[in-house]
């Protein structure tokens, strides 16, 4: 019985000329002659140009396929490339075979999820940034294949945070990036709460290059809750504030650390140390007799420090100051230093943000720290007055600007520069003490500066703003457009200027008339439905129409406000956006009290 055309197209022992007569009688033909492993590669070459898939197919399964066709058939079958039992042969032939395939070809095999170790190790050697992403990605990458990625990746951030970031990823590998990686990868390991140690002791021991990385990098060790105390005292030695201070905040330093940060010139003027709560008082007063005199200075700086050494340390020369500065100090101490003979003592009792009134009162008979007092918020109100009279005669006129701002500045001071001080009069402009005849008198200004700031000024009588609505300065109009003291009709009729709506949308002041009116134009809705004057239908509506915005942060609005109706959630919890699903999930089951 002789053998069917489909049988001899399929027999390996069928002659190659045989074969190719097969191959061009039909198309089920030529699929079998495709795969078959006697098929000369002369016409396996023809049968990859076929217009039927199946028959490409097969030439890709063919280990008699000539390499450079296999390699162009590659991208369209990956799945039968790496099938071909040739394939292993051709890598020990060229190491480098990865590197001749397409780029596009090459990207769609690495999409693989069953693709070889050694193929992926071939095209970590490949050029391109993308391919080399699409290793690093990959589930199947190995140790040693990621090892080599982050060596390469010192000047490919993106392939160094693809590294980083698997959630495999070993502690050798990590080790690689901390010493290899491009800097914005390191500061990236610096910040990772769970980074193992060895990791942080390379990224200190290979500083990084580029200076600011290098803070920034110091500064995220320095703050990382893991950070071992090794590491933690060779940071102390490098030379930046933001490092120290960083150390100088951590809620586990040692004793020793702390003494040894106390000395440092740099902690010591920016006060560093006195800012950490967490310093216990049992050990301020050990270190109260300590033999350095920044160390003692900083006890007396710390809130922490108990009464009885402040009013010990007070009766020290050296100490003096740093007791004034400290807010735990008790007001009789603070009034004893506040007789003190030094300019520097005074100065830090009026900074005392708890210094009492009646101890600043005793500053304020001099004139030496009336700025200290104006800004002190415990100054009492006949010391205040009498410090911004004398204020007010200071040649300076950064000063007399200060005082122009004051909310506690008489009028009398105000009313007298208003007349005779033009280069005062946009900070009195912008005073809310200042009198509404005097800002009526200053809307007529010339300076434009002036007009914003009677525009902006809360009190500003409805007329006068009435007036300035009309100026030619776009600024102006917008100050009156945001003054909430803009009457609502006025502010009605404001919306046909288009340059004021966002303004007018965002004024409370503005009537549920005025926000139905915006909503006819665009780019408003976003202030309207936060607006508390907006009727409760108009906000339903827009956050209807919220719901169904190809604006992810639209959508989660919708999906955290306590008036979307139930059915807009449900539809949300569905939504494609995860953030929004989850969001829209939650209020539901706050809704139904689950």
């Amino acid at each position: 019985m002789y053998p069917t055309p489909e049988q001899l197209a399929a027999d390996e022992t069928t002659p190659p000329d045989k074969l190719r007569v097969l191959a061009y009688e039909s198309v089920e033909l030529g699929r079998l002659v495709a795969t078959n492993p006697s098929a000369e590669p002369e016409l396996l070459r023809e049968l990859a140009s076929s217009q039927d898939k199946a028959t490409r197919e097969g030439v890709t399964t063919n280990p008699n396929t000539p390499t450079d066709v296999l390699l162009k058939l590659a991208g369209d079958f990956p799945r039968q490339f790496f099938s071909n039992p040739v394939l292993s042969l051709l890598m020990l032939e060229n190491p480098n075979l990865a590197t001749d395939i397409s780029y596009w070809s090459l990207l769609k095999l690495l999409k693989q999820d069953d693709v070889p170790e050694w193929f992926l190790a071939c095209a970590a050697m490949h050029s391109n940034s993308l391919v080399l992403e699409a290793v690093a990605k990959h589930k199947q990458a190995s140790e040693k294949v990621l090892e080599q990625l982050a060596i390469k990746s010192r000047y490919d951030p993106e392939l160094g945070l693809c590294i980083a970031q698997r959630k495999d990823v070993s502690q050798r590998v990590l080790e690689k990036l901390a010493e290899h990686g491009a800097g914005s990868v390191r500061l990236y390991l610096a910040t990772y709460p769970k980074i193992p140690v060895r990791v942080l002791e390379i990224l200190v021991e290979n500083p990084e290059p580029n200076w600011n990385l290098r803070v920034a990098i110091e500064t995220s060790i320095a703050k990382n809750p893991n950070t071992p105390l090794n590491v933690l005292e060779a940071l102390i030695k490098v030379p930046y504030t933001k490092v120290k201070n960083a150390i100088a905040k951590r809620s586990d330093l040692p004793k020793h650390l702390i003494i040894e940060l106390a000395m440092d010139y740099r902690v010591h003027t920016m006060n560093f140390l006195p800012q950490n709560p967490q310093i216990p008082s049992n050990w301020l007063e050990e270190m109260a007799e300590h033999e350095n005199e920044r160390v003692r200075q900083m006890v007396a700086r710390h809130p922490n420090t108990p009464v009885h050494l402040l009013v010990q340390a007070a009766k020290d020369l050296e100490l003096r100051q740093f007791v004034a500065e400290n807010p735990s100090t008790p007001p009789e101490v603070l009034e004893e230093l506040a007789m003190d003979s030094r300019g520097d003592i005074q100065a830090a009792v009026a900074r005392n943000p708890n210094t009492p009134g009646y101890v600043l009162e005793i500053l304020g008979g001099t004139p030496f720290h009336d700025l200290l007092l104006a800004r002190h918020p415990n100054t009492p109100e006949s010391t205040l007055q009498k410090v911004l009279w004398r204020l007010a005669l200071d040649e300076r006129l950064s000063v007399r600007k200060y005082v122009a701002q004051h909310e506690h500045t008489p009028v009398s001071i105000l009313t007298q520069w208003a007349k005779h001080s033009p280069e005062l009069r946009p900070w009195i402009a912008l005073n809310v003490r200042t009198p509404s005849a005097i800002l009526e008198d200053l809307a007529k200004d010339t300076s434009k500066d002036v007009r914003y700031g009677v525009a902006k000024n809360i009190n500003t009588p409805p007329h006068v703003l009435e007036k300035l609505a009309e100026d030619w300065r776009l600024e102006v109009r917008q100050a009156v457009a945001s003054n909430p003291n803009t009457p609502g009709d006025m502010l009605e009729m404001l919306i046909k200027d288009w340059h004021l709506r966002s303004f007018i949308a965002q004024n409370p002041n503005t009537p549920a008339t005025a926000l139905e009116q915006l909503t006819q134009f665009f780019r408003y809705d976003w202030h309207i439905v936060q607006h508390p004057n907006t009727p409760y239908t108009l906000r339903q509506r827009l956050l209807e129409e919220f719901s169904t915005s190809v604006v992810e942060t639209e959508r989660l609005f919708v999906a955290r406000h306590a008036e979307t109706p139930v059915e807009i959630l449900e539809h949300l919890a569905e939504d494609e956006d995860p953030v929004v699903s989850k969001a829209a999930k939650r209020s539901l089951k706050k809704r139904r009290g689950s």
